[in-house]
């Protein structure tokens, strides 16, 4: 992918295949950089913790610390890592082919240094075989192409996602970009509690606390190999699967408990901005209808 290409497309080419030792580097440095936001107040179903997009890349937004804020910013045009603080000072790194280790390491070591006494996790969450940040020291590819269409492909998702959120009546949260699992969502509540078990763990145990509808779009992993957008229900109502959903490629995949639109199949579409509203659209009504939630939750997004 040439680089004048992915600073264009809105929906840029992306093989999951080609993406994944990159991926690799990126979601790591994307998790040691939301594990800063867990310092913020709690808010129900973890709704501080994503990180929001701007418009060159991604940002924590303000953190609080001392009476005053700090912000890291992860610029994905001129692939560098910038923070800031409330009291003045600045720094920043470049994003390139490094070790998970060398990356956090320098990140935590500027941020203190600038007088922010942090201290994260190193164990990552929510991958598999996780390797603490520390101990991952294996040098790891880093393709800038690459990395700037995936965050393209963020940019026009939210474009869209926010279209349809907008019409929502009900509670929701901001969209932002997931970390823990490194996927864009957007997700709906209809206001009724919901059990996750007693044996779930902690990050599920607070973040399935209430029936939901949740869609997005993720860039491929070991058990989906391909980009996709995705669309589930929470609690998972019975006969969903029998439901007929927009546009003509999406479908019902058992294996995930969850709808599935390739973002090849979308990208090649007449309008993917249109398909893909289409998808939103026609999942949530899915859901909503097995589980039976108000209609009257989801409006036109027009002012009265």
């Amino acid at each position: 992918m040439s680089a004048n290409k992915s600073s264009s497309e809105p929906w840029p080419t992306l093989s999951s295949p080609a993406f994944a030792p990159t991926r690799r580097l990126l979601h790591m440095m994307l998790q040691a950089i939301g594990k800063l936001k867990l310092f913020e107040p709690f808010e129900a179903q973890w709704a501080q913790v994503p990180l929001q997009l701007y418009a060159r890349g991604l940002t924590t937004g303000p953190i609080p610390y001392a009476g005053g804020a700090y912000e890291v910013r992860v610029d994905f045009m001129s692939h560098e890592l910038q923070w800031q603080t409330s009291a003045g000072a600045a720094g920043k790194l470049p994003l390139g082919p490094a070790s998970v280790a060398g990356f956090v390491g320098a990140l935590l070591d500027q941020i203190r240094n600038a007088g922010i006494d942090v201290s994260i996790s190193l164990m990552p969450q929510e991958v598999p075989d996780p390797i603490p940040f520390d101990q991952d020291t294996e040098q790891r590819p880093y393709d800038s192409d690459l990395v700037n269409g995936w965050w393209r492909i963020l940019l026009s998702t939210q474009r869209v996602m926010r279209v349809f959120q907008g019409r929502f009546t009900g509670k929701t949260q901001p969209i932002g970009m997931m970390w823990g699992t490194l996927d864009i969502r957007a997700v709906f509540y209809n206001g009724k509690p919901a059990s996750p078990g007693t044996n779930t763990d902690f990050i599920r145990r607070n973040a399935m606390n209430a029936e939901l509808i949740e869609m997005g779009w993720w860039s491929g992993d070991a058990a989906y190999a391909k980009p996709a957008f995705y669309a589930f229900t929470y609690p998972q109502p019975q006969g969903i699967e029998s439901a007929k959903v927009l546009p003509a490629a999406a479908r019902w995949e058992a294996r995930m408990g969850e709808f599935l639109l390739d973002y090849d199949d979308l990208r090649r579409a007449e309008n993917p901005d249109r398909d893909l509203l289409a998808f939103l659209e026609s999942t949530y009504q899915a859901g909503a209808a097995a589980a039976g939630w108000d209609s009257a939750l989801l409006g036109s997004g027009r002012p009265e």
